[in-house]
């Protein structure tokens, strides 16, 4: 089933040009009361750090055995379907199959504030204006209209509590409940733009401490980008730009630390990562990003059928 697709809390950029629409993060806080909110976190408390995919079900069965009221028994059996995904051996993932005249799939990456939404959004409308305005879905990661992501939101709120491998298997579950939407999209002949990735949470989580490869090992499978576009910008630059600090990752050490994951080559083998300056002028990135865009969209091509890969199954362990 297709999520509800409102604009997600991500970074917001000072682009005055644009006008800034309700993120899904604060439409589904205002689904929630103060009371849901500290049932929530008193239920996921007890939930010792968890390390592997399977012991997330634990944190389903403390929502469940709990008296929460903010997540029926179909939110909880989403989560499980995402906890599902994860559990599957690599052997027995999913292989996408493209179609004719499919769409591109196109993702921004970079630390918080770094333009990665102003410049999603604004080659969002360059596509539309090309193709029409049906042609391209925008979308963003966590989408926190799951009941994944809306425990992901409360977690970034600093409103409940979780151990590292717990909210990053998190993550990555609300990758996976969105795949096949963006492959059936993607195979109508519709574009997806997308605000962050699977790339973002190897990066967030091993400038944690975690091992780079079992922070990976989660989202190996997922649909491939046609091109990545990582907005480089010094953690200096976003720490300065409008509400950071808001969630829990901004901070000046972990945006430092991040950054450093993002620039390793490990992160982005066999991905068309493409690096963006994002120190200059909106309209100055965009048109670099428009150009680079064109080009990539011409790679990869088989015939008349451009193929999708699964992201990083070509490396070894």
């Amino acid at each position: 089933m297709e999520a509800v697709r409102y604009v997600t809390m991500g970074a917001r950029e000072a682009d005055a040009t644009l006008v800034q629409e309700p993120s899904a993060a604060q439409q589904m806080a205002r689904q929630l009361s103060e009371e849901q909110v500290a049932e929530v976190a008193a239920a996921v408390n007890s939930v010792p750090d968890i390390k592997e995919p399977s012991d997330l079900r634990q944190v389903v069965e403390a929502l469940r055995s709990s008296k929460q009221t903010a997540f029926s028994a179909e939110d909880l059996a989403s989560v499980e379907a995402g906890i599902a995904a994860l559990e599957r051996p690599l052997d027995a993932r999913p292989t996408w199959t493209a179609q004719k005249g499919r769409g591109l799939f196109f993702v921004f990456e970079g630390l918080d504030r770094s333009g990665k939404s102003t410049q999603s959004r604004k080659l969002r409308e360059h596509l539309q204006k090309e193709n029409g305005p049906e042609s391209v879905k925008w979308m963003c990661f966590p989408n926190r209209e799951l009941a994944t992501g809306c425990l992901i939101d409360l977690y970034l709120r600093r409103q409940i509590e979780l151990g590292d491998g717990a909210i990053h298997l998190l993550f990555s579950a609300n990758r996976w409940e969105m795949a096949n939407t963006i492959l059936e999209e993607l195979n109508r002949g519709v574009s997806v733009v997308c605000d962050r990735y699977a790339f973002s949470g190897v990066a967030y989580s091993a400038a944690k401490g975690l091992d780079f490869h079992w922070c990976q090992a989660p989202d190996r499978g997922l649909p491939c980008p046609d091109g990545v576009f990582f907005m480089r910008v010094d953690p200096e630059v976003g720490a300065a730009r409008a509400n950071f600090g808001d969630e829990r990752y901004e901070n000046a050490e972990m945006q430092a630390s991040v950054r450093s994951e993002f620039q390793l080559p490990r992160l982005h083998e066999g991905v068309a990562w493409q690096v963006v300056d994002g120190g200059r002028a909106i309209d100055e990135i965009h048109e670099d990003i428009c150009k680079q865009a064109a080009v990539l969209g011409q790679a990869g091509q088989e015939g008349d059928t451009k193929s999708i890969r699964g992201l990083w199954m070509q490396q070894q362990q």
